[in-house]
């Protein structure tokens, strides 16, 4: 029972990010006051094909969540100093790097100078080991890509990152990133410290069919006798 206590705990923590560069996404998202954090890609931004500084600074503006953004530069050095350009933009920014040999390196320069660091593009358990030995804050396991083309279960390769963490003392955040409901449950429940998905995912929480259901009948039933009155305009007998 104690295990499972602890588990339920673990996933009522977890914080949930959105996966967009779009304003008006980040905007409705955000509002709903349980926003964890945004999360962006160099594809994403690509595609908006605009001023990507002063787009970024914006999203910072709106929000008051961390904010991860991803440097383009391939080798160590450059990465380095892309890296401190992209945090010195806000204080929320958190640089996602990718996994690779040059931006292992450079992980490990700017997590020891305290510049806040997510290792991504992450799809095994070695890398993800990696990832926390240069002492990064975050590493985001692209469960998405493996749901769609990896016959082993994608729970298992967060649950043993998450057992591997927590043997060794590691305070990297384990992020799953994530297309789809189930992807991201499986992720809360084998450990995840976060998770990140589109604004489609997020709008789907709120169109269970089940649940939609219920209160169409709710609403119907309240409708049928009593109006448009409500608990705040009191009841009038008509």
């Amino acid at each position: 029972m104690a295990d499972y206590n602890n588990s339920c705990l673990e996933i009522k923590s977890m914080r949930m990010y959105l996966n967009s560069c779009n304003i008006a996404e980040i905007q409705e998202i955000a509002e709903l006051g349980i926003l964890g954090g945004v999360t962006m890609n160099p594809s994403m931004m690509a595609e908006l094909n605009t001023d990507f500084v002063g787009h970024l600074q914006k999203i910072c503006e709106i929000v008051d969540v961390p904010v991860m953004a991803q440097v383009v530069s391939e080798n160590t050095k450059d990465i380095i100093q892309e890296a401190k350009a992209l945090s010195s933009i806000n204080e929320r920014i958190i640089v996602k790097i990718q996994m690779r040999q040059d931006g292992i390196a450079a992980m490990k320069i700017l997590a020891d100078e305290g510049i806040k660091v997510c290792a991504t593009g992450v799809h095994s358990i070695i890398e993800a080991i990696t990832a926390s030995q240069a002492g990064v804050n975050h590493v985001a396991i692209f469960i998405g890509l493996l749901g769609e083309v990896d016959e082993n279960p994608t729970s298992e390769l967060i649950s043993k990152i998450r057992s591997i963490y927590d043997r060794q003392g590691s305070t990297t955040k384990l992020m799953g990133a994530v297309r789809s409901v189930n992807q991201l449950v499986e992720s809360a429940v084998s450990g995840a410290d976060e998770t990140t998905c589109s604004y489609a995912i997020w709008k789907s929480f709120f169109n269970v069919p089940h649940t939609v259901k219920r209160w169409e009948k709710f609403i119907s039933a309240w409708r049928n006798s009593y109006g448009d009155m409500n608990w705040l305009t009191g009841y009038s007998n008509k």
